[in-house]
This record gives structure tokens, C-alpha cells and sequence, in this order.
């Protein structure tokens, strides 16, 4: 999330590759990773919240969102009371807490928000459709767009659900004219989401994703006596060299049974009970090791979930509707057993889930360089993720980026003092050539489709290719001096998917300010409000086609050479002038002049201008150590 923050303030709207991760060599993460879980924070930090604050922010509005979101949701089956119960329940439902505390998974967090807004629009846009309907259109729309774009993995396990509830909700109906506006909707979501999904369908091959998904997931299906837990109190792992386990508890237990009794009783909404009890009893199935035959039927789709566990967010929707069914079933409305029996099931809830909760408070360093130190020591790259983003241009091994490399054959390199870098950006290098012969030219950042050279001269463009074990994006320079432009660009899938989803959004935006005019003041008013969310994100596509890598900043030229060894092309400072008790950053960009058999040590000193005073300095290796000279 720092990683967003830094790239939109150089300009970059929607950075698909974040330059500083993985050593520094780059991670195309918001290529294939949802964006939006990102952005949620993004707010915090540009108001000036630090990264720690920030995402604390994120969880609280995330938990409070979720309550609120299945709230609106349970109200359409539940009378308020119950369906109170059912909000409170599904934010302190314990794997909605696992992701919270112990997995530190935003993304599959910020997804709970989304699942029931997406049962509430639509159901809206079915049972009221000769009322505002393009607003409600609309507004399933960009729930559903939104869940695929923060955890895409969530919205796979959430279809059956949505499928099978859309498809009771329109038989009950009776009406044949609300098919098409959920067809309708789902199609647009679809398109509204291109961006994102269309890119990962045809980029996947270019990244560890493309080797497929493994059988890993066996080794986390669980015994039918590991998958219930009767203790009184949850009991969340706490020991990182075990296997993690989230078994069902007892209070889920009792949820389910209870529903039993509950949902067999005649009643206009006994079928959404049903539903949601058989929704708790196969999400509970696919944890088992009893579901191994269906997870093998359908690998190639249920592997790339990686843990059954993730069921367990269809488990916690479920068990925290049928929490408020249980309430309504097993108690009149208006009467002080309500009351009692809610209020049991909140305490007892709170107990059980909160008991054992496993908080420690700590301030954890969030530098990229502490990052990177995670990555060595774990021997992996880009943190969580590892090796499903790293290139497949990168032929090393993923514990030894970060280590010196065996020496390459040398070649012949540009000689000092014929490449000036006069301007850099987010992923953007503008150089100037002097000599007469080709050049090569690679950048500390790995080779990905869409890294290309651009003669400012005559406009035409060179493709980048992958360069050596690391797979480094490389340019072979034509024979003449010029300036060139050296920037990671968008690529074909990323442009199409863009303008497939800019469109979406902008008939959206226009149909809304169109259509609602003769509705009432508040549901004009939300019109309004959500076609300003349809623009909003048409602008973000429209910034990606056309501002991919930011604003330029210039360098400041050195050129020094370093006995022949190296060469300190220029220098970036963040910003043209600071105060006292200011940190500045200071950026060096070198160039290797010839192959180095030892590593080099780098010495930033600030000085006055008479170099009489030293008031700092930063001695140490170049990009903190992790890549070897």
C-alpha cells in the first residue's frame, strides 16, 4: 500500500507494476492481484496517515462495513432485531477475525463487505424492478464488479451462491421481464471488471501463475474429527511452524442445528434459511478430506484457491444469516424472549470468538528495505507472494536474487560519459545517446511484455527483451546518438480489457444522469452519487491508456566515472528544497562500466557549501545490500 501511495503521487493512477518490490527489480502485482483492496487505504495515506495507521483504518472500516452490509441484506428476510443479530455475528464470526489477526489477508477481509451488498442489489433489482431500475441496475452492477476486483478468488466460491439464489428468487416471482436485467447486470459487472480479469486470463503465462496451480491443497483438507472444535472458547493458531488449521466451532455448530428446526417450519421465507443451511453444510463438505474426489474433478479450477479453507468465508455468510434466523424463528416478534435469546447469542458469540483472540501489539517495520530482508530470509520474492508474479524470464533461483551472482560472460559496454539519464518516472527512464555504434542498455528491473524504447526523434519504438539469469529488461539501442525513452508500457490484453471496462463505465454514467430524471429527490440524489462513482473510475482507465508511467521527474546529471568501473550517471532528490529536521531521499542511479568481481559500498554526505560541516550521511551497499555488486 505504500507502494500505491508513492506511485500516485508521481502520477500513476493505477501502477500495475510496483518498481521497488522484489529487491527492487520490479512485481507486476495490481496486474493480477485485485486492486481494489488496495485502494480502500489510499485515502488514509494521501490525508497523511502513515502506513501503520492506515491500515488499521482499513480493518476498522472493513469490520464495520461488513456489519453494516449484511444488516441491509438481512433486513430484506429478518425483522430488524434479528437481522441486528446477523450483522453482529458475521463481523466477529471467527475466520472473519483469522483474516483480520492472524493472516493479515485484506484482500479476503474487504471481500466479506462485498458478498452480501451483492445479494442485496440484486434482489433489489429482481422483487423491485418496475421501480428505478436503472439505479438498481446500477448499483448490482458495481457490487459485483466491485467484489471481482478486490478478491477474485472469493468472487469464484461466491457464484454457486449468487447463481442459486438469483435463480429461486426469479422462479418465485413468477415474472419472466426480471431475467433480463440480471443477465444484464451480470454481463456488465463482467465488463466493468475487464480490466482487471482479462489481463490475468491472458498474462498468467508470462508469471509463475502460468505453471499451473499445484496439489498443495490436499495437505489442508481436513478429518471429520479435526474439522468441528468444541472448545468454549476458538482457538486460533499460534504457533507459525504448524500447519494451519480453521476448523468450524462449537457455536457454529449450534447456528446450524438450530436452523434445522428453523428452516423446516411453513413460512414465506423458509426457502433463503434452506439455502443458506445448505450453503454452511458442502462449504463445510469442501473443507473435508470426503471432498478430495470433487476437488480432483474440478482441479483446474479449485486449485488455483490454494486452501480449502477459503470455503470458510461462504461458512461465515451462512451461519451469521441463519444467527438472525434462529432469533426470528425461535421467538415472537415484540416480546422480551427476543430480546433475551439475541442478546445470549451476541454474549456467547463474543466469548467464544474473542476469548482466545490472539492481538499483540507491536510497531513492525514498514520499510521496503525490511521487506525485502523478509523476502531473503524466507527465501522467497514479493512477499506473499511466491514466485506466482515473478517473471518466467527469471531463470534464478528465487532465495539467490538477492545474493551475488556468478559472474557472466563481459561484454563490451557503452563507454563512460556516451549515456546521460536526464529524466526518470514510474517505470520511465528518459536517456540521451552519444555514440555511433548499437548500445545496450539494461535496467535494474526484470523483462515483462510491454518494456520498450521510444526515439523521441522519429517516434519508433524497440521492443525490450530479458537479459541474463535475472531476465532484466535489456534495449538494443540503434547506431546513431538521440534521446530514447525507456518505459514499461501498456500492453494489448491490458489496453483492451481498459477500454472494454472504460466503456461500461462511461454508458453507465450516462445512462444514470439520463434516466433518473423524472425518479424522486432521493433516488436521484443516489443516481447522482453512483454515476460520480462510474466516472471516477473512467477516469482511472482513462489516466492508465494515457499517463502509464507518471510525471517526469528530472535528474540531476553526475556522470562521474569511477576508474572505469562504474559510473554515477545522476542523482533524484525528493523535492527542490526542505526544512530543517526534514528527511530527504536521495535516489543514486549507477551504471556498470564492466563486470565486478567484488561488491562496492556507496557514501551519501550532506555537506555545506563550503564542505565544513557534515550534519549526515548514509554510508552502506547499493540498494541496501540486496542487490550484489
Amino acid at each position: 500500500r505504500q507502494a500505491l501511495d508513492r506511485a500516485v503521487r508521481a502520477g500513476v493512477v493505477y501502477p500495475r507494476w510496483f518498481p521497488e518490490l522484489a529487491f527492487g527489480y520490479g512485481h507486476p502485482v495490481l496486474n493480477f492481484y485485485g486492486p481494489l483492496g488496495y485502494y480502500w487505504g489510499l485515502p488514509f495515506t494521501l490525508l497523511g496517515a502513515d502506513a501503520v495507521l492506515a491500515l488499521e483504518l482499513v480493518f476498522a472500516t472493513g469490520l464495520l462495513a461488513s456489519a453494516l452490509a449484511m444488516h441491509l441484506f438481512a433486513r430484506l428476510h429478518l425483522e430488524r432485531g434479528p437481522a441486528l443479530v446477523a450483522a453482529i455475528v458475521y463481523a466477529y464470526l471467527p475466520y472473519h477475525l483469522v483474516d483480520l489477526y492472524v493472516r493479515g489477508a485484506v484482500a479476503e477481509f474487504l471481500a466479506f463487505v462485498w458478498l452480501p451488498l451483492v445479494l442485496w442489489t440484486f434482489h433489489r433489482l429482481v422483487e423491485s424492478w418496475d421501480q428505478d431500475r436503472i439505479y438498481r441496475l446500477g448499483l448490482a452492477t458495481l457490487a459485483l464488479a466491485a467484489l471481482v476486483v478486490t478478491h477474485s478468488l472469493s468472487a469464484f466460491i461466491f457464484a454457486p451462491v449468487l447463481v442459486a439464489y438469483l435463480l429461486i428468487l426469479l422462479l418465485r416471482t413468477g415474472e419472466p421481464r426480471t431475467v433480463g436485467p440480471v443477465l444484464a447486470a451480470l454481463a456488465m459487472a463482467a465488463a466493468l471488471s475487464a480490466f482487471h480479469w482479462l489481463p490475468i486470463l491472458a498474462e498468467s503465462g508470462y508469471v509463475g501463475l502460468g505453471y499451473g496451480a499445484s496439489q498443495g491443497y490436499q495437505d489442508h483438507l481436513l478429518s471429520w474429527s479435526k474439522l468441528f472444535d468444541w472448545s468454549l472458547v476458538y482457538p486460533y493458531p499460534s504457533d507459525p511452524t504448524v500447519a494451519r488449521v480453521f476448523p468450524l466451532g462449537l457455536i457454529q455448530v449450534l447456528f446450524i442445528a438450530a436452523s434445522l428446526v428453523v428452516g423446516f417450519r411453513p413460512g414465506p421465507r423458509r426457502w433463503v434459511t434452506l439455502l443458506f443451511l445448505a450453503a454452511a453444510l458442502l462449504s463445510a463438505l469442501m473443507l473435508t478430506t470426503t471432498s478430495l474426489p470433487i476437488w480432483q474433478r474440478l482441479e483446474r479450477g479449485l486449485a488455483f484457491l490454494q486452501y480449502p479453507w477459503r470455503f470458510q468465508i461462504l461458512v461465515v455468510l451462512a451461519t451469521a444469516f441463519l444467527a438472525g434466523a434462529v432469533v426470528q424463528g425461535l421467538t415472537r416478534p415484540a416480546h422480551w424472549g427476543r430480546v433475551v435469546l439475541g442478546a445470549a447469542i451476541l454474549l456467547l458469540v463474543g466469548f467464544w470468538s474473542l476469548g482466545q483472540l490472539p492481538i499483540e501489539h507491536s510497531s513492525p517495520d514498514l520499510s521496503i528495505e525490511a521487506m525485502w530482508q523478509m523476502d531473503r530470509d524466507h527465501g522467497q520474492v514479493g512477499t506473499t507472494w511466491t514466485g506466482e508474479y515473478l517473471p518466467i524470464w527469471v531463470t534464478e533461483q528465487r532465495w539467490a536474487l538477492s545474493h551475488p551472482a556468478e559472474p557472466e560472460p563481459e561484454e563490451k559496454p557503452l563507454a563512460s560519459n556516451q549515456l546521460k539519464l536526464l529524466g526518470v518516472g514510474h517505470t520511465h527512464y528518459k536517456v540521451t545517446l552519444a555514440g555511433t555504434q548499437e548500445s545496450k542498455v539494461s535496467l535494474h528491473q526484470f523483462y515483462y511484455p510491454g518494456w520498450i524504447a521510444e526515439e523521441r526523434a522519429t517516434g519508433q519504438t524497440i521492443a525490450g527483451h530479458p537479459e541474463g539469469n535475472l531476465g532484466l529488461a535489456t534495449f538494443n539501442l540503434r547506431a546513431r546518438a538521440g534521446s530514447f525513452s525507456l518505459r514499461l508500457g501498456v500492453t494489448p490484453s491490458q489496453r483492451w480489457g481498459t477500454l472494454v471496462s472504460l466503456a461500461a463505465a462511461l454508458f453507465m454514467a450516462v445512462t444514470l444522469f439520463v434516466c433518473n430524471r423524472s425518479s424522486g429527490t432521493r433516488t436521484r440524489l443516489g443516481a447522482l452519487l453512483l454515476a460520480l462513482c462510474y466516472l471516477l473510475l473512467a477516469a482511472v482507465l482513462v489516466a492508465s491508456l494515457f499517463l502509464p508511467n507518471g510525471v517526469m521527474q528530472p535528474a540531476r546529471q553526475v556522470n562521474a566515472n569511477l576508474e572505469d568501473t562504474v559510473e554515477l550517471l545522476a542523482f533524484t532528490t525528493g523535492g527542490t528544497s526542505h526544512r530543517p529536521g526534514d528527511a530527504v531521499d536521495v535516489t543514486l542511479y549507477w551504471r556498470a562500466l564492466r563486470g565486478l568481481d567484488q561488491s562496492y559500498k556507496t557514501f551519501v554526505h550532506l555537506t555545506d557549501v563550503g564542505v565544513t560541516h557534515q550534519p549526515a550521511q548514509h554510508d552502506g551497499d547499493p540498494g541496501g545490500g540486496f542487490s550484489p555488486t
